[in-house]
Formats: C-alpha cells, sequence, structure tokens
C-alpha cells in the first residue's frame, strides 16, 4: 500500500464529490483533509485487521474491498463488499475503544481517502448536517444486519442459496452467473458446511435448475429458484 501525504489533490477532490460533504464549508473540509492521507492499495493487500485500534475509517474512491473475519479453521468469513463512494470503519470510530470488527482486505487495486478519526468525529460535532448522515449510514447498517439475521434464523438451506445466486450473480437468460465469492466462503456466509451446499448444487443440476460444467454456473430454471424465495 503507499499512503500519499496529506492536503493532497485526489483527497480533497473525493471528499467535495461525496454527497456526505455537501454544505460543509471549505474551512471544515481542510481541517479534516490536514489531518487524513491518500491511500492507494493493490489486489490482496489488507487495509484494516480485525481488533486493531481503530484510529481512522475509509472511503473509498475506486477499486473494490470485502470486509472478513476467519474462522476456527482458517476460512474466509465474508461480510460484505464494499466500492467507490462506499464507507469502512465509520460507526467503529464511536465506540469507547474502538477497534476494527472486521479485516478489510482489497480484492483489486484501488484508492480511497483514509481520515483520521478525531478529525472525522470533530467535524460531527461542528456540523449537525453531517452528523446526521453518518448516523443515517449506522441506522442503515444495523437494518441491514437485522434483515440478515432474520433471513438466516428463518430459511432452509436451499433458500437462502436461491437467494444469494438472484441477488449476488444476477442470472440472465443461460449466460453463466458470476458470483463475487468462492464456494467455501458462500457456505460460510450462508451459515452451512460446504458438503451441504455442495448436494444442494447437486440436487439441482440432478433437477435441470443449473449446469456448472467447466466451472462455469448457468441457471436453466430460473423461475425454479425464484419459487424457492417466493419471488
Amino acid at each position: 500500500m503507499t499512503i500519499v501525504n496529506s492536503l493532497s489533490a485526489p483527497l480533497i477532490s473525493a471528499l467535495r464529490g461525496h454527497p456526505w460533504f455537501d454544505g460543509v464549508d471549505d474551512g471544515a473540509l481542510l481541517a479534516l483533509a490536514s489531518r487524513s492521507r491518500w491511500l492507494e492499495f493493490g489486489a490482496g493487500d489488507t487495509v484494516f485487521s480485525e481488533g486493531q485500534t481503530a484510529t481512522s475509517c475509509l472511503l473509498v474512491c475506486a477499486g473494490s474491498l470485502q470486509g472478513l473475519r476467519y474462522t476456527a479453521d482458517g476460512d474466509d468469513k465474508v461480510f460484505g463488499h464494499v466500492g467507490p463512494g462506499g464507507w469502512l470503519s465509520v460507526s467503529t470510530l464511536f465506540e469507547t475503544r474502538p477497534r476494527h470488527l472486521h479485516s478489510v482486505r482489497a480484492r483489486t487495486d484501488g484508492s480511497g481517502c483514509l481520515l483520521n478519526g478525531d478529525a472525522f468525529r470533530q467535524l460531527c460535532l461542528n456540523d449537525a448536517r453531517f452528523a446526521c448522515r453518518v448516523m443515517a449510514h449506522s441506522a442503515n447498517l444495523i437494518r441491514h444486519h437485522t434483515d440478515q439475521i432474520d433471513w438466516l434464523t428463518s430459511s432452509s438451506a436451499e433458500e437462502r442459496v436461491a437467494e444469494y445466486i438472484l441477488r449476488a450473480g444476477k442470472p440472465q437468460g443461460n449466460q453463466p452467473v458470476v458470483l463475487p465469492l468462492s464456494h467455501s466462503q458462500i457456505a460460510v456466509k450462508l451459515g452451512m458446511r460446504a458438503e451441504t451446499l455442495s448436494r444442494i448444487f447437486a440436487k439441482w443440476r440432478r433437477q435441470g435448475y443449473i449446469s456448472d460444467r467447466r466451472g462455469e454456473l448457468c441457471i436453466l430454471k430460473l423461475d425454479s429458484l425464484k419459487e424457492l424465495v417466493h419471488i
């Protein structure tokens, strides 16, 4: 990773172009930028580590990153992906003892604004509109994760796999579906063993729902998967 000195043109331009900073005066923006850094990362780089003291948050400007933890067996437990315009570790800054909830690993090359936590909190104290935007972000995360817990605890394994494929893969006709996670990562995310996921795929192949020749997953009966999740 490469960290560029504060007040760089890309950093100030990225902040000014993000909707959270709409209406923030130039002095307040420069105060935040002067204590922050422009970050350039490469695919595979770890930006934050789970449990590490959180002294900054990240506004992603280019590329894609994933928040993850590791299981006892060393497998990745991926919580989500963040792309341009998205934020990482914002809510964490407001804990009594801020520590990163996840490790953050780059999926692709990219860049972003590494914003100083103290300066970020000060801007919230000084600008109520900005603080409300941060609160709305946190509220949306709470709703999202509450819905995820409800989904995991009230659906069957087949329903979860079908919904994941429809949501993450967005199948179109007989075109191969590209999923952002590996087989084992999907199983962990959906709260099941890899063997269970394999059995579901085997069942769907027998029923003619899917084909996965040469490592490519194709949905042959889209309506059948939609019926499983009541779409």
